[in-house]
């Protein structure tokens, strides 16, 4: 387990360093990025910003993994959730899961737990994405997501966030039949997980709408202040929910790298110009790259010197 803990560390850094030289070297970035004090800092105000999302994406986690009974600290939940987003950008999609998993059951929690709860996870932050794509695609002007090639219509955002409403429901009871299946078969106890209660998933919901509410703050700091437009707080949180669903259910890419962006350029191109809507898809994207290195640091930090404290 440590051979393959230092393996993932390792491999971690080197896809983070990567993607960060990327990025800098990319010149579709360098050209809109002037390099002042002033748009330095707003750079930087930016990076700091995305970091909240972190903090939130931890909190959902612990909320629900408290609803399951797990005793755990907020601070071990959070650097868990840092180190291993990084791996995101393995083409794939599941790297960081994997990850989450590995680090989990090294700070003491259930492996059972831990895959229950991100699928909770994952089912609920698709719910509100969808929703708030939905509300997006309805109030918007009709031009802004016209230009985007292949997007679902609204009805099937609709209908996705409406699935992955009522799975939990049916994957609940799965999820206990085949891990008590299977467990049964190795002489294993195994102890029914239990459903989180509707305040824990309409808690969560409220915090996905405030992340994603971040998103559209970090996007329209950067319209404000490195182009000098205006920029609406919720069509940005929309348009970005937008390219979040399809980057999600685009297959093999990794962090929605390259699919987001197209869809982020051309619902930005009708209030914006397409070389202005470069220039913002491709600084979020710098913004986005330049976090996940801060957040992978800090939690490295934070994993080495918390103790699990999980006392089941």
């Amino acid at each position: 387990m440590k051979f393959l803990v230092g393996l993932g560390h390792i491999l971690v850094i080197v896809i983070v360093s990567y993607f960060i030289y990327v990025t800098i070297i990319n010149p579709s970035i360098l050209s809109v990025f002037k390099f002042s004090w002033i748009n330095a800092q707003t750079l930087f105000c930016s990076v700091i910003i995305y970091m909240f999302a972190f903090f939130i994406g931890s909190l959902v986690w612990f909320v629900l993994l408290r609803s399951v009974k797990e005793k755990i600290n907020f601070i071990n939940i959070l650097g868990i959730v840092m180190q291993s987003q990084a791996a995101k950008y393995i083409p794939g999609n599941v790297a960081h899961h994997i990850g989450r998993v590995i680090l989990a059951k090294k700070q003491g929690i259930g492996i059972t737990n831990t895959i229950f709860t991100m699928a909770m996870e994952t089912l609920w932050v698709l719910v509100i994405a969808g929703l708030v794509a939905v509300t997006a695609l309805l109030t918007a002007d009709s031009g802004t997501f016209k230009s985007i090639p292949n997007i679902p219509q609204w009805w099937i955002f609709l209908g996705l966030a409406f699935i992955a409403m009522i799975l939990p429901l049916i994957g609940h009871r799965i999820f206990n039949r085949l891990i008590s299946w299977w467990l049964n078969r190795k002489g294993i106890t195994f102890k029914l997980i239990k459903m989180p209660s509707v305040s824990t998933f309409f808690l969560i919901g409220l915090l996905y709408i405030l992340n994603y509410l971040i998103f559209g703050v970090v996007l329209q700091i950067i319209v404000t202040f490195m182009f000098n437009q205006h920029a609406d707080l919720f069509l940005m949180t929309g348009i970005f929910a937008v390219a979040w669903v399809v980057g999600f259910i685009t297959p093999g890419a990794p962090a929605g790298v390259g699919v987001r962006e197209v869809v982020l350029v051309a619902a930005l191109t009708p209030l914006y110009g397409n070389e202005t809507a470069i220039g913002i898809s491709a600084l979020l994207r710098l913004v986005t790259i330049l976090g996940d290195g801060l957040a992978f640091l800090i939690g490295l930090f934070l994993v080495k010197v918390t103790k699990p404290l999980n006392i089941n």
